[in-house]
């Protein structure tokens, strides 16, 4: 499988920020093995994991990055 090594990753508490939940939600979700991780330790998310994860909750969401892919960050950071 290819790995983009330039593909931003983010904390526990970076990916609560961007999709809006507690942190101890995100852990849940690692832990259910709903997003999954990069690192064991420190945890590191993909913002394709992220992007994957928000597909399965609100299948229309790609219309929020669709018209920009050459945006790496989340402005809510």
């Amino acid at each position: 499988m290819f790995y983009d090594l330039h593909e931003p990753t983010y904390s526990v508490s970076e990916t609560a920020k961007i999709l809006g939940v507690d942190r101890s939600t995100i852990y849940r979700l690692i832990r259910d093995k709903q997003i999954e991780t990069t690192y064991d330790s420190p945890i590191r998310i993909k913002l394709n994991k992220i992007k994957i994860y928000m597909l399965t909750k609100a299948p229309k969401a790609s219309v929020l990055w669709a018209n920009n892919n050459h945006q790496t960050e989340p402005s809510m950071i």
